[in-house]
């Protein structure tokens, strides 16, 4: 499998038979695609290009063809409707990778429409000259000058890096130092972006697909199982390219752990088992967060609405699967106390917690639920619980009411015996990992 094969993929899934284009809705919540987007039209017209099959790369050249009437002075609208309104100011950089790409590649089988395109990109190039852009727009254009992208600061950031990369590349730039910090910041077996981020997208079961995901997989020809599902972020995988770089090799640390006091999850926990990728997270809601990925400790603001949910203040969530068992002091239960050890016994990782709360009583409970992160539930999947929840319920609190709350991780390949009632382990001392 590669990246353009999704892409393809992905196309042909959207695509209907009335217009042939793509169509797609970016703000749509019940699943309803009927807007055809530039965009995603003009990554598919790459998909097919990249065929080198006669009929699909004429299917391309149809395309390109149909969308580029649609220029509004080096701009295009989000939505062919909105013409000749162009709502998003950048969208013609975002379109720049696919007509260079067309150019680079195609330039040969395109006849007339070699000249359009690129009357196309110098409109493009222009408008945005001398303009104040985003850090990845800038890039873009320096790229088609042959000047590598500076390193990016989060995820999405290095998503739009790597097109401009491999535009960079193939107009001569060295590029191996930003590939070699890249490589750092991906775990293939976990699929995962190891860089500080302050929100983690769920799709369903696992981790949402990112942009940066799609090139490391297509690197490492190693794809999660969620990528056998048609999904939008496919479609750039049209412009994912074998690179002439040496590529080192990405090391994976299983369970992968991190805390971020500011994230929306500051605690974020991953580990491989049999048959998926699970993750474990702490969603703190109006809480303040301190202490460690060892020891959290939560503080209440003065006030909280009134009309939020007293289960909402303090939530960890799990990925709902087969390999996952939890016990409370060593019996199945589902709803916990103060001193209560909770056990979460999964495939190659145990995960212990104990709650001391300060200033109030708080009562636990298991649920299913989904993370504030999680993506899936659109369309007829809009009431599906993708995690189990443990949620922390104020019976009373003081004004200067605090949580704290154990972490302690072990690995484990084998089963093993419930926790014991007695609590003869110390959970105040997490294993070592």
């Amino acid at each position: 499998m590669r990246a353009v094969d999704l892409s393809l993929h992905a196309g042909r899934s959207f695509q209907k038979e009335q217009t042939g284009f793509v169509h797609l809705c970016y703000q749509s919540k019940d699943g309803a695609h009927d807007t055809i987007p530039v965009l995603e039209n003009a990554l598919f017209a790459l998909s097919l290009f990249r065929t080198r099959l006669s009929d699909p790369v004429l299917e391309g050249i149809a395309l390109i063809e149909k969308l580029l009437p649609f220029e509004v002075e080096g701009n295009f609208p989000v939505y062919l409707h909105e013409y000749p309104n162009c709502a998003d100011l950048f969208l013609g950089i975002r379109l720049l990778p696919v007509l260079f790409w067309i150019l680079h590649d195609f330039s040969n089988v395109l006849k007339d429409l070699r000249g359009q395109i690129e009357a196309c990109i110098e409109r493009i190039v222009k408008k945005n000259e001398g303009e104040s852009l985003p850090a990845w727009a800038a890039d873009r254009l320096k790229a088609l000058e042959g000047e590598a992208p500076r390193e990016p600061e989060n995820l999405t950031e290095w998503g739009e890096a790597l097109i401009s990369l491999e535009i960079a590349e193939a107009r001569g730039a060295q590029v191996e130092p930003l590939l070699a910090k890249a490589w750092t910041l991906w775990d293939p077996e976990l699929f995962l972006y190891k860089g500080k981020c302050k929100r983690r997208d769920q799709l369903k079961g696992e981790g949402a697909f990112s942009l940066f995901g799609l090139y490391l997989s297509d690197w490492n020809r190693q794809f999660p199982k969620s990528a056998e599902e048609p999904h939008r972020i496919h479609l750039k995988g049209s412009l994912v390219r074998p690179l002439k770089s040496a590529l080192p090799k990405a090391i994976s640390e299983s369970p992968f752990v991190q805390f971020t006091k500011d994230a929306l999850c500051p605690l974020f926990v991953s580990w491989k088992g049999e048959k998926a990728v699970h993750s474990f997270v702490f969603a703190k809601k109006h809480l303040e967060v301190d202490g460690s990925g060892e020891e959290l400790i939560l503080s209440y603001p003065e006030e909280i609405p009134e009309e939020e949910d007293r289960m909402c203040e303090a939530n960890f969530y799990f990925n709902y699967h087969e390999e996952h068992q939890i016990f409370v002091n060593g019996v199945k239960a589902s709803a916990f106390q103060e001193g209560d050890f909770v056990e979460i016994r999964s495939k190659n990782l145990t995960i212990r917690l104990s709650f001391a709360g300060e200033g109030g009583t708080f009562f636990g409970h298991l649920m299913r639920g989904n993370r504030p992160s999680q993506h899936g539930c659109v369309g007829e999947a809009k009431f599906a619980a993708y995690d189990w929840r443990l949620a922390l319920r104020t019976v009373k609190r003081g004004a200067e009411a605090t949580i704290r709350v154990q972490v302690a991780l072990e690995r484990t390949q084998e089963s093993q015996p419930p926790l014991p009632l007695h609590a003869s382990h110390c959970l105040h001392t997490p294993s070592s990992l």
